[in-house]
């Protein structure tokens, strides 16, 4: 057969994908590594038994194979001393059944703190199993002069070796090819003859730890390349001097209180002209949906249902979005972490741990994530206190509801006022927060709170794509939410809004000319939804609140935003093409008693948003919440005391001022 004709041979590929384990310690930019191996091919679960994230996506090796990445936990050893870690121990040794057996393992370690990160290479390379270190952070290493050599480095540990700069992506491509030709290391003699050094006298664990750090140093002075600077740290490096104000005990904390005081400043005034644009695209389409159907409940059920219902909560996207940029930024660069130590001593004074800032700081975006991530905490008191204070934080579902308050009953007043305000209620979460945790650690939960220990990580410029990464994934999750959960709660409010009033009596008021506003506003007082509103509505009213936004604080329980699409329904009135309920700021200030007297009013506005600061109002956050304990009695009490204080705290604000008033 001529050679032109003959077919290249068939390269066979195995059935089921490799299996990669990305493992490291936190902060060595292990996910940044993930997401340059993985691009958008990933997916998030939690692993079956216990709420720790659990992170996979394939990759294509360059012999055309594709891998199955899994991105551990962090952890500084395979001694678990925390659910994270517990997870990262058994997956690399074999011992979860759903997930498979690393066939490699990749190694992740902060070049810059190699002396730390090498510590769990020295536990995985007794595994057996082939293993890369990829040597993250090279160019921070570089500019502190230390001068590595991965070349020498790799004669040393006896595993490949790769430098990589993460958030350049540099190295990558070095990397796929290294987890190729992947080796099961030679466990070094040290290691085998360790346990001949014990004395019988000695504490086996501790001499095993010196001796492993011991090998460590001898592999990094090995290791350096021949332009190593010898006068390397003999002053301080610029991260050092930076620190030296950024977690100072006086000055860190007003540059803490300035950071976040322009982020709600920024986020209230640069959200604001994209919020009008969506508002009236919202209008805009509702108009011509309008204009298209006919008048009947198919047309109301698209105008003032859905339409009214979920575009209510769409406006408020573009303000969290920015939220989760802020938030993005700050914890890229690295000043989170500092945030964290800084806050470690106001912390201690209410009982609570260092660790616990992190996930009281992740319950700003969300209260989930947050109590997820209080399973770094070691201590089970210090976590159950974290976690029963977590929703006291300003989630983003609370940022439309307080914008609708705050821009409806403060617009008068300038962006200034508004911001102020907004800080002011996000302030209040933090002081309930705090109060809450102090008087359970000193009665439910009394114990002592242990020693704060934390690398800090290199400080760094914030990875433009790392950002755009988690505003897309943050932001869509509340759009799903918004397509799904809020849309199946509107349609189901706009129902029990529209029927349950009497036929005969609405055909009359329209048979007697009455204005559509005035049948539209008789048959939601007589709806179901209205019926049940007046039911609790003597409950309420001590807090200045009526029958509408009773029904609205109910609904809020499938999710606090669906407060804004439920008003958004309430008040929508009228016929869309006509303006009537179009803008429900103007709807809500033109509400009356019957007496004449406003519905809405600035104290009315005060209690309300005081009690989406306090209150439990989250169906999702309670089955987490048991999730994570272990049982229904947590998520209980926490159901109870939280709208307790609520309840007391607002009755108290709206009876004072209106006695005042």
């Amino acid at each position: 057969m001529p050679a032109c004709c003959q077919q290249p041979p068939l390269r066979v590929l195995p059935k089921a994908p490799l299996t990669v384990a990305l493992a490291g310690n936190p902060n060595s930019g292990k996910t940044t590594i993930f997401n340059a191996l993985t691009g958008l091919r990933q997916k998030v679960a939690n692993y079956p038994g216990v709420t720790v994230e659990k992170k996979s996506g394939r990759c294509r090796l360059p012999d055309g194979r594709f891998v199955e990445i899994v991105d551990l936990p962090g952890a500084y050893s395979l001694v678990s001393q925390s659910p994270d870690e517990r997870v990262t121990m058994e997956v690399l040794r074999g011992l979860r059944a759903e997930t498979p057996a690393p066939d490699v393992i990749v190694i992740v370690v902060d070049a810059s703190n190699l002396q730390r990160n090498l510590y769990l290479l020295s536990q995985v390379i007794e595994l057996g199993k082939p293993v890369v270190l990829a040597l993250n952070m090279i160019d921070v290493a570089r500019r502190r002069g230390m001068d590595l050599s991965a070349e020498k480095l790799q004669q040393e540990l006896g595993v490949a070796v790769v430098s990589i700069i993460g958030h350049k992506r540099r190295g990558i491509a070095e990397l796929k090819e290294a987890i190729v030709h992947a080796k099961k290391p030679v466990v070094p003699d040290w290691l085998a003859n360790s346990r001949h050094l014990h004395q019988a006298d000695s504490d086996p664990m501790r001499t095993d730890i010196e001796s492993r750090y011991h090998w460590i140093e001898q592999v990094t002075a090995r290791s350096r390349g021949d332009g190593q600077a010898q006068n390397a740290g003999s002053s301080p490096s610029l991260s050092e001097r930076v620190d030296a104000i950024l977690i100072h005990k006086i000055w860190g904390l007003l540059i803490f209180a300035v950071v976040m005081s322009l982020l709600f400043v920024t986020i209230f005034w640069l959200a604001q002209p994209i919020m009008q644009w969506i508002q009236d695209g919202v209008q805009w389409t509702g108009g011509r949906v309008a204009a298209h159907l006919p008048r009947g409940p198919m047309r109301d059920l698209a105008t003032d249902g859905v339409i009214a219902g979920v575009g209510a909560v769409v406006a408020f996207v573009p303000q969290i979005a920015l939220l989760f940029i802020f938030l993005a930024i700050l914890e890229d660069s690295g000043y989170l972490a500092r945030a964290a130590f800084l806050m470690d001593r106001l912390l201690r004074r209410v009982g609570l741990h260092g660790k616990s800032f992190i996930p009281l700081l992740s319950s700003f975006a969300c209260a989930i994530p947050g109590i997820m991530a209080t399973r770094t905490i070691e201590n089970r008191k210090d976590r159950l206190a974290t976690i029963l204070i977590a929703p006291f934080m300003g989630c983003s579902a609370r940022l439309p509801v307080y914008t609708l308050l705050i821009g409806t009953f403060f617009a008068a007043r300038g962006a200034g006022v508004q911001s102020g305000i907004m800080l002011a209620v996000y302030a209040a979460g933090v002081l309930a927060a705090a109060g809450t945790a102090w008087c359970f650690r000193r009665t439910l939960l009394k114990g002592s709170t242990d020693a704060f220990i934390m690398e800090l990580p290199t400080y760094k410029l914030p990875q433009v794509s790392e950002i755009a990464r988690q505003v897309w994934v943050n932001t869509s999750e509340f759009l799903t939410k918004a397509g799904t959960v809020i849309f199946c709660m509107s349609v189901l409010l706009w129902a029990l809004t529209y029927y349950g009033a009497s036929q005969k009596y609405l055909g009359h008021l329209e048979a007697s000319g009455a204005p559509a506003n005035v049948v539209a506003a008789e048959r939601m007082n007589h709806s179901l939804a209205g019926q049940f509103g007046h039911f609790i509505e003597p409950g309420l009213r001590p807090l200045g609140f009526d029958w509408k936004m009773g029904v609205g604080l109910v609904s809020a329980f499938a999710a606090r935003e669906v407060f804004v699409s439920t008003m958004g329904i309430v008040y929508s009135t009228g016929d869309v093409e006509d303006g009537h309920g179009a803008d429900l700021s103007k709807a809500m200030l033109a509400d009356r008693y019957p007496d004449g007297r406003r519905v809405w009013n600035g104290p009315v506005a005060v209690s309300l948003l005081v009690w989406f600061v306090l209150a439990m109002q989250c169906m999702s956050t309670l089955a987490v919440v048991r999730r994570e304990t272990g049982g229904w009695g947590w998520p209980i009490f926490m159901l109870i005391y939280m709208n307790a204080l609520a309840y007391v705290v607002c009755l108290f604000i709206f009876q004072v001022s209106r006695w005042v008033g």
